[in-house]
C-alpha cells in the first residue's frame, strides 16, 4: 500500500471522526470526554494524512497523487472552520 493510498484511507477515517464529532455534543457530564476525543482524533488523522499524502505525491510525481494531501488539507480547514463557528455560536448563547 502506497503512502498516497494510506493518506486517502486516513481521509476517510477523518471524515468518519468528524461526523461522530458533530453528533457528540449531546454527551454531557462524565461522558463529555467523547467530544474532545473525536476532535483530537480528527485533527490527528487529517494532519497525518497531509504528511503521508505529501510524501507520496512527491515520490510518485503524478498530478493525481496530489489529490490525497488536498483532500486531507480540505478536511483540516473545514473542521477548523466548523470548530470556530461552533465556539463562536456557543459563546453568544
Amino acid at each position: 500500500m502506497t503512502r498516497t493510498n494510506r493518506s486517502l484511507l486516513l481521509s476517510l477515517l477523518a471524515c468518519l471522526s468528524m461526523g461522530l464529532f458533530a453528533q457528540s455534543p449531546q454527551f454531557s457530564g462524565p461522558q463529555s470526554w467523547i467530544t474532545w476525543a473525536f476532535m483530537a482524533v480528527t485533527f490527528a488523522l487529517s494532519s497525518l494524512g497531509i504528511q503521508l499524502g505529501w510524501q507520496g505525491a512527491r515520490a510518485q510525481r503524478r498530478i493525481g497523487a496530489w489529490l490525497a494531501p488536498g483532500i486531507n488539507a480540505f478536511l483540516f480547514v473545514v473542521f477548523l472552520a466548523y470548530l470556530l463557528l461552533w465556539w463562536w455560536y456557543v459563546g453568544r448563547l
